[in-house]
């Protein structure tokens, strides 16, 4: 068997490989990060000083290019969860088209075997590691396949992910940012409108990649009856003219404290 985390290069799976490393979890046998080609350049730093630290630590680490979500998520098919017309996204596709199944491909090559033809490895050949805490508990899922068995250790230590920010804070190590490509439509205001102003490059490129989909083809094919799409959530709105701090103040009143976006740190984005 081979442990390996799930690294989304957020605070909670990024807890799970820092204290593997010192020796005080169980010791992992690899890092394992799927990119998706167009995470936050925020993300990527964190990644990289991660894993450089991991590695001179006796990590392995291995980042897995999946393809270009910017160009692949909706030219050929529409992959992520797009905001509609009529209020309702549509169905999520990306985690499990740029992260899960190329993982598992990866996963099974590393074993010994084909990457999607029969035999599959056998029975619990991987422990897979996820960072999923108390305050997500219901995301805890079994693994659809055999070879691999789901491990959530911050829910063994019962640990909620103000924890996992806490414990960097108090060994004074960089707090991960959350992890999610630039054109998650999951994203809410206040968190748009902190890329507006921290990385204006990255936010002016969302725009322009809203502003493309929004009449995209592909819908129709995909048997949709939505006729316009938006990376948005509220009110139909272009991302371009949005009310970003408006609604972040909303947000605000109406659930007490930010929310988090739907799980994208735990190794998975939407895991």
């Amino acid at each position: 068997m081979i442990r390996v985390l799930s690294w989304g290069c957020g605070v909670q799976s990024t807890l799970l490989g820092e204290l593997s490393a010192r020796g005080e979890i169980d010791r992992l046998d690899l890092v394992l990060n799927a990119d998706p080609g167009w995470e936050r350049q925020v993300t990527y730093e964190m990644r990289d000083w991660y894993a450089a630290r991991w590695r001179k630590m006796g990590l392995e680490v291995v980042v897995l290019p999946t393809g270009d979500i910017r160009r692949e998520a909706a030219e050929e098919h529409i992959h992520i969860p797009f905001w509609t017309a009529d209020g309702g996204p549509l169905r999520r596709q990306c985690t499990r088209h740029f992260k899960i199944n190329p993982m598992k491909r990866y996963l099974r090559e590393r074993l010994g075997y084909d990457a999607s033809k029969p035999p599959a490895p056998p029975t619990g050949s991987i422990e897979q590691w996820m960072g999923i805490t108390v305050d997500e508990w219901t995301r805890a899922k079994a693994s659809s396949v055999q070879y691999i068995k789901h491990r959530f250790p911050l829910l063994e230590m019962k640990l909620a992910r103000w924890d996992c920010g806490r414990w960097f804070e108090e060994h004074g190590l960089p707090v991960p940012p959350k992890s999610a490509c630039v054109c998650c439509p999951y994203r809410r205001a206040s968190e748009w409108a902190e890329m507006r102003d921290q990385a204006p490059e990255e936010w002016r490129a969302a725009v322009a990649f809203d502003e493309a989909n929004r009449e995209n083809p592909l819908t129709e094919r995909g048997k949709s009856t939505a006729d316009e799409l938006y990376l948005y959530r509220y009110d139909q709105t272009p991302l371009g003219k949005a009310n970003l701090d408006y609604d972040a103040t909303r947000e605000r009143q109406v659930n007490g404290v930010q929310l988090p976006m739907f799980g994208c740190e735990s190794g998975f984005c939407g895991v």
